[in-house]
């Protein structure tokens, strides 16, 4: 599943016919469950999109792998 189709998605599951409240609300949650994944996926090095596969990105993906199994 494509980034656009995945925040549709997500849009779409929270909904579309909300008051005032409930859309802040919403978008409160939305934006927490956001830079939740963001932290976690930063943290462990899991990319939601694919990365050029260079020797450079190869070298940092070891040396990140590294430091987390110490």
């Amino acid at each position: 599943m494509s980034g656009n189709e995945q925040a549709h998605r997500s849009i779409n599951r929270d909904g579309i016919d909300l008051t005032l409240l409930g859309g802040v609300m919403r978008g409160m949650q939305y934006d927490f469950r956001v830079m939740s994944s963001l932290s976690l996926q930063q943290s462990h090095g899991i990319y939601g999109r694919d990365q050029e596969a260079t020797d450079y990105r190869r070298a940092q993906m070891s040396i990140t792998q590294q430091g987390m199994a110490t």
